[in-house]
């Protein structure tokens, strides 16, 4: 059974949209987010966690693109 990724989303008084990635590993996070991202307009702050320096071992470490054979 795949594992869920999870994203909750708040919103405080100001308008500030907080995003939190729950269950991902690695870079898949700003996958996760990305189109909420652009949506919402310009990203003013980022913290990562420790999970974001872990792989993501349901995905390939590496993306090859432009290779010829």
């Amino acid at each position: 059974m795949a594992k869920k990724d999870e994203l909750e989303i708040s919103i405080n008084a100001e308008g500030d949209v907080c995003i939190n990635v729950i269950g991902a590993k690695g870079k898949k996070c700003l996958d996760l987010t990305k189109d909420l991202e652009d949506a919402l307009g310009i990203v003013t702050q980022m913290e990562t966690k420790p999970q974001f320096y872990e792989q993501d071992t349901e995905t390939s470490a590496y993306t090859y693109t432009g290779l010829n054979k």
